[in-house]
């Protein structure tokens, strides 16, 4: 199993990339999604194994790759920790501008920034992993949570918003629906409204 890290961690890895970043001259714009954009993002996720991120260049720039490869070392983290993987998995129809909130520039420290991260505001209901015995119970809390930060109260209307994204997924959506209509409504948290 892969070792797990708070908010804190992931704020000071944002902060040496963004140095890195600088220091090569470059910009690296992200967004972060899955358990690390819920974790930054709200008070209802403490701890990632990973960071997904939209999509990297191919190869890494040099600079990108040593500094991860440091991160990871540094904090015995794995080598993938932070990865593209979910890439393949996001819309098409989701606009930066419009779907995604500036969470911040880093490194926090007002030095020039090299590093800026977004996260998303729709619900992850296009894999909904409840059923899955490692993470269905942390799948369960974060869905009925971000249900309750962004006003839905059924699952037609989180159906709907998987329409928006996923317009094939939500036509065939009785997976969804089913799980939404049968999960178990306790342990969702008085979260802060999550970024739209």
């Amino acid at each position: 199993m892969a070792s797990t890290f708070d908010r804190d961690a992931l704020l000071a890895a944002f902060d040496a990339i963004g140095r890195a970043a600088a220091r090569a001259g470059a910009k690296l714009q992200i967004a972060v999604y899955g358990g690390s954009a819920l974790m930054l993002a709200s008070n209802f996720r403490f701890a990632t194994e990973d960071v997904d991120v939209s999509e990297l260049p191919s190869p890494l720039p040099a600079w990108l790759a040593v500094a991860l490869h440091d991160i990871a070392q540094q904090n015995g983290w794995s080598d993938d920790w932070f990865n593209d993987g979910v890439a393949f998995h996001l819309s098409p129809l989701a606009d930066q501008a419009a779907d995604h909130l500036e969470f911040g520039t880093f490194p926090r420290d007002g030095s020039p920034p090299g590093l800026v991260v977004s996260v998303p505001s729709a619900l992850k209901l296009k894999s909904v992993r409840v059923l899955d015995p490692a993470r269905g119970e942390a799948e369960r809390l974060d869905i009925l949570n971000l249900m309750k930060v962004v006003g839905i109260t059924d699952a037609d209307a989180a159906v709907a918003l998987l329409a928006r994204y996923f317009p094939a997924s939500a036509a065939s959506a009785e997976k969804q629906r089913f799980l939404l209509k049968h999960m178990n409504p306790e342990g969702a948290v008085d979260a802060p409204k999550y970024p739209r």
